[in-house]
């Protein structure tokens, strides 16, 4: 488990926008599991709770912070089995009285919209009687701290805390870059490299030849507040120095070379490298794939740029046409206050001729924007992995690890593993056959498609698999309902059945909600029409075990 501070500045600090999102209510608590209220003299009404808590912190007038420390909780999947909704409370309470809110009103909730599920608290910083503002010292280390502990309590993973932090460890900025982007953030591109700068820095005498060095990968370093940034020399890209390594210090630099000199050599320095974010994802496929993200990038700026030189154009031409009629107005002879109404009036003209140019463009910038409605590599992968892409599918689930193909034959050895007796549910075997039949053509269908590489193939075919098994429920005479479906940014595919439980393919492992049952046998008939029968069960999560022998019964049957 892992906790995190979303900090907020005071003029974002909405306590009552935060505790209506961790209950969902703007979407009727469809990811919300479970939301709760702690603290308040209002008991279990969640909305009073919230007016009082916004009350308490109307009353503390003197602190201009923010009056609101929201706090996220995550879990990995595999540990959902054991987490019930006494244990989230549990936990919740035992970060309460780390970070010193105990007696502070809050309210808290279980979101299950991503492959980790995860707890959100809503603290108020002002105490209920007090009215003081309480700001946790060090709650990094607090929190940290905590994980491990509870981890150890409760039987789940453990994550790497601050302890095992590694060196090469990326910000919290840059981590988040990568995460949203898929792309290679600046500071990893300048750690990626300073194995050769820092050797250059052994031999350097000076600043100059420290400027070389940097510059032959296309960085640069200048002084920034109290310290130095890494800058990249092509954009507006920087990095704290010492972060890339400690070497680079601002301190030790000085004390090697003096006072900081900008780069002033004459001396041409061939560039070998430069920053070009480019994608994290293993898979060999993304060639052709991050061809098309960049050249839908390029056309979508374009497009905007276009669109914006036009812009301002017209609103210059604007401006210049009322500087002009303010200048003769100013000329007038008539009385002061005259003079000040009709500038006033102008310029209530010219406001309004600019918003008039301005909301013409509009439309044509919408279309460009619904046109090409990515602006990262890893929100293409997702929207072409969305419309059926398995290709883009793989690239996003490679992220982490080589994500293996599937071949055709390999599907076809998957389709023809034994199932279960269809008779002894009552199921009408033509009408089984046919959905079977209709099914294996779909999925021979998006196997052979010419535009996606055999090496890709694995077992992607996600959405049809789920739509075979609400087919074939219908067929047997019971209904799954409406069986929402979406991929998140790391590929894995999300299902969200009307209970709210969900089903969570990886690729390699399925995760399902262990309390509810029907997502139980979902899940498992889902990951026998992937995989077939060889499979171990455990309480949450569904693995492929290749090696496991089937029961002598079932052989016989597929014979």
């Amino acid at each position: 488990m892992i906790s995190k501070h979303v900090h907020y500045e005071a003029a974002h600090d909405n306590y009552g926008a935060l505790a209506r999102y961790i209950a969902d209510a703007g979407h009727k608590g469809e990811k919300c599991l479970a939301s709760w209220c702690a603290g308040c003299a209002a008991d279990d009404d969640y909305e009073l709770a919230i007016i009082e808590a916004q009350a308490v912190q109307s009353m503390n007038t003197r602190s201009q912070k923010e009056k609101t420390y929201h706090l996220l909780v995550s879990f990995r999947p595999e540990d959902e089995a054991r987490l019930t909704p006494e244990a989230f409370k549990a936990i919740e309470e035992r970060f309460a009285a780390a970070l010193g809110f105990s007696e502070h009103q809050r309210h808290c909730g279980i979101h299950k919209n991503t492959n980790n599920i995860h707890m959100h608290v809503s603290y108020s910083m002002i105490h209920p009687e007090r009215l003081t503002r309480r700001e946790p010292f060090r709650d990094y280390a607090t929190r940290d701290k905590l994980c491990r502990e509870l981890e150890k309590e409760y039987g789940l993973t453990v994550d790497n805390g601050r302890e095992q932090r590694q060196e090469n460890a990326l910000s919290h900025k840059a981590a988040a870059i990568e995460t949203h982007t898929g792309q290679e953030s600046f500071e990893s591109y300048a750690k990626r490299h300073k194995g050769k700068i820092i050797d250059a820095l052994g031999s350097a005498t000076h600043w100059q030849d420290l400027h070389e060095a940097l510059k032959s990968h296309g960085l640069g370093i200048k002084p920034h507040g109290a310290g130095l940034v890494i800058v990249d020399l092509h954009d507006k890209h920087t990095a704290k120095a010492s972060a890339v390594d400690r070497s680079l210090s601002a301190k030790r630099l000085q004390e090697r070379f003096g006072a900081f000199q900008p780069y002033r050599s004459l001396r041409p320095v061939q560039e070998f490298s430069r920053y070009q974010a480019v994608p994290l994802h293993r898979s060999p496929e993304r060639g052709k794939l991050f061809a098309r993200f960049t050249t839908g990038i390029e056309t979508r700026k374009t497009k905007l740029e276009s669109i914006k030189e036009r812009e301002d154009k017209q609103l210059a031409a604007i401006r210049e046409e009322w500087a002009v009629k303010r200048r003769e107005i100013e000329k007038m002879s008539i009385g002061k206050r005259n003079r000040h109404n009709l500038l006033t009036l102008a310029r209530k003209h010219e406001k309004e001729a600019i918003a008039k140019i301005k909301l013409a463009l509009l439309p044509e910038r919408e279309s460009v924007r619904q046109e090409i409605s990515y602006t990262s590599w890893q929100g293409f992968l997702k929207l072409e992995a969305e419309n059926g892409n398995e290709v883009a599918l793989a690239v996003l689930r490679s992220r982490n690890e080589s994500v293996e193909p599937e071949t055709v034959e390999q599907h076809e050895q998957t389709l023809k593993s034994p199932v279960k007796d269809w008779s002894r549910h009552g199921l009408d075997y033509a009408a089984k056959t046919a959905i079977r039949a209709e099914y294996a053509e779909k999925e021979r269908e998006l196997q052979e498609r010419p535009d996606l590489s055999a090496r890709s193939k694995k077992e992607l075919l996600a959405f049809l698999r789920m739509e075979q098994i609400a087919a074939e429920a219908r067929a047997e005479g019971s209904d799954l309902g409406t069986i929402k479906r979406r991929i998140d940014g790391k590929g894995i595919v999300i299902f969200t059945l009307d209970s709210g439980a969900t089903i969570r393919d990886t690729g390699k492992k399925i995760f399902y909600s262990a309390h509810d049952s029907k997502a139980e046998d979902t899940a498992r008939l889902y990951a026998e029409k992937k995989w077939g029968k060889r499979l171990t069960l455990e309480k949450g999560c569904i693995r492929f075990q290749p090696e496991l022998e089937l029961p002598k019964r079932r052989q016989e049957i597929s014979r």
